[in-house]
């Protein structure tokens, strides 16, 4: 063998961190609302000039914002009070900044039904190019979802790479962006089942359902990995193996390189 047992350690310790992406498809099923539904609402909504599909800029412009205000100042002052705000509860809290950020389009998505002179039927009656049926209320009520969709990407989606990232050995680190990735594919799978309420009337529910399969998943998340946040520091401070892994395809060339040189001083007559 020629690893060693602190590489096997290491192993065992990425793939129980790569089980915090179990539960991210049902993260990122509130997140990519922000990719289709959120923009169509806002269509419906007083834009004052602006165009509907400008306002999801918000969303990457809080989290440039908020990235150094955590680094710099919320994260320094909790750690002060003696709070140990471990990855597990970043996650944790992230999901249900998610689920809060849901909350918002519903409540708002109420109202444009409830405001709009086209009542439930206004996002067809839009299509159509009817211009009197946005509701009386300014677009830039979309701040909040997006601004909690950027903040819980910053505690929740940011947090759990790094987890996972530092956590697993060296040539292990592409296979724990791969399962990242692949929650995100099963989250878009999972999406389909939702395409039939982002239609009127039904936008209330379709946020509301995401709500609260966020909150649930936050809630499940924290119920599956309390343990691992105990054990922080512990994972936190396993020994560090020297070794890495090798293709088979390097290995073959390393033994016809030895092979060659051989031969070669077989031919010198050394």
């Amino acid at each position: 063998m020629t690893f060693d047992d602190a590489w096997v350690d290491e192993v065992r310790r990425g793939l129980l961190a790569c089980k915090v992406f179990l539960w991210f498809p049902l993260y990122w099923l509130a997140y990519n609302q922000m990719t289709g539904n959120l923009t169509s609402q806002a269509s419906t909504m007083t834009l004052g000039g602006v165009p509907n599909d400008i306002i999801s800029n918000l969303n990457p412009i809080f989290i440039i914002i908020t990235i150094p205000l955590m680094d710099f100042v919320i994260y320094p002052a909790i750690r002060k009070t003696g709070f140990n705000l471990t990855p597990i509860k970043k996650i944790a809290f992230g999901f249900f900044l998610s689920s809060m950020a849901m909350v918002s389009a519903t409540v708002t998505q109420h109202y444009i039904y409830k405001l709009s002179p086209c009542g439930n039927d206004i996002n067809a009656q839009v299509k159509a190019g009817r211009e009197d049926c946005a509701a009386p209320f300014t677009v830039w009520v979309q701040v909040f979802p997006y601004g909690l969709i950027g903040f819980s990407e910053v505690m929740a989606s940011i947090t759990k790479l790094e987890y996972a990232y530092t956590k697993a050995p060296k040539n292990m680190r592409s296979t724990v962006q791969a399962i990242a990735l692949l929650t995100s594919a099963i989250s878009s799978a999972l999406g389909q089942a939702l395409v039939g309420l982002s239609e009127d009337p039904l936008l209330v529910w379709n946020y509301g359902s995401v709500s609260v399969v966020a909150a649930l998943g936050g809630l499940g998340f924290w119920m599956t990995f309390r343990k691992a946040d105990r054990d922080e520091n512990m994972l936190n401070n396993l020994q560090a193996s020297k070794f890495e892994g090798r293709r088979l395809g390097d290995e073959e060339s390393s033994e016809n390189e030895v092979v060659m040189v051989g031969d070669e001083k077989k031919a010198s007559g050394l």
